[in-house]
């Protein structure tokens, strides 16, 4: 075993002194550059700016042509469509049912409301006098008279005047003034308006190459009316 030891150290030494004798160079070969090659320029400050404007020009161009786009759509838009009001009418019952039959054939409906005032009554009266007691001795006097279709105004603004009727056409109205003041009596009319809502439905029609595709004619009647108006309203 020692003289194994020992043959294995003598085989280490003599490979060190070996490789100490005959060293090994290691050389790199680097292929030559081929001919014709283009160097590398550095752009200086005024071609990095041209550039930058270039862009700039290109990015804007862009964006005109689609603003100039998107307008000539809602031109085409706006060609293809035709916009009406319906109305006026007083029944909001009747206005809903109409909504609700068309919303199907137009577009963009909606409803409008205001309010309208209306002769609703003529109302034949005497003028208020001083208290109530004069009041009732003019009114004694008109029975006299034979007239007894009548009362005495016992509050409110007209307080102490006397009613002679509610007419709903202003020629019975004015027959019945005509026949009082015959009498001796300074008989008045007063308008009595009553205040009501009244709607109107604005919608959209489109159009098609022959023309409108839907026809409200149906639904015109005594009172109500198809007005044509701006779509930009």
């Amino acid at each position: 075993m020692r003289i194994l030891l020992m043959f294995i150290i003598i085989l280490n030494l003599l490979y060190v002194g070996w490789e100490m004798l005959s060293p090994v160079k290691s050389r790199v070969d680097v292929a030559p550059m081929p001919s014709g090659l283009k160097t590398l320029e550095l752009l200086n400050e005024d071609k990095i700016t041209l550039l930058k404007s270039e862009q700039k020009n290109t990015a804007v161009n862009s964006s005109t042509e689609s603003d100039v786009e998107t307008l000539n759509n809602d031109a085409l838009s706006q060609s293809s469509k035709i916009c009406y009001t319906l109305g006026p009418f007083k029944d909001e019952n009747i206005m809903q049912q109409l909504r609700e039959s068309i919303a199907e054939y137009v577009t963009d409906i909606s409803v409008r409301k205001r309010k309208e005032l209306v002769k609703h009554r003529y109302w034949v009266y005497l003028p208020a006098l001083e208290n109530k007691k004069q009041a009732r001795l003019v009114g004694k006097q008109l029975r006299e008279n034979r007239l007894n279709d009548f009362y005495i105004v016992l509050s409110g603004e007209e307080k102490n005047s006397i009613s002679l009727g509610h007419f709903r056409e202003p020629s019975h109205a004015n027959r019945r003034v005509k026949k009082v003041v015959e009498l001796g009596f300074e008989a008045k009319i007063k308008v009595i308006y009553r205040e009501y809502d009244i709607f109107w439905l604005d919608y959209q029609v489109a159009v098609a190459s022959e023309g409108a595709s839907f026809s409200a004619d149906e639904y015109v009647s005594d009172g109500i009316s198809q007005l044509k108006r701006d779509c930009a309203l």
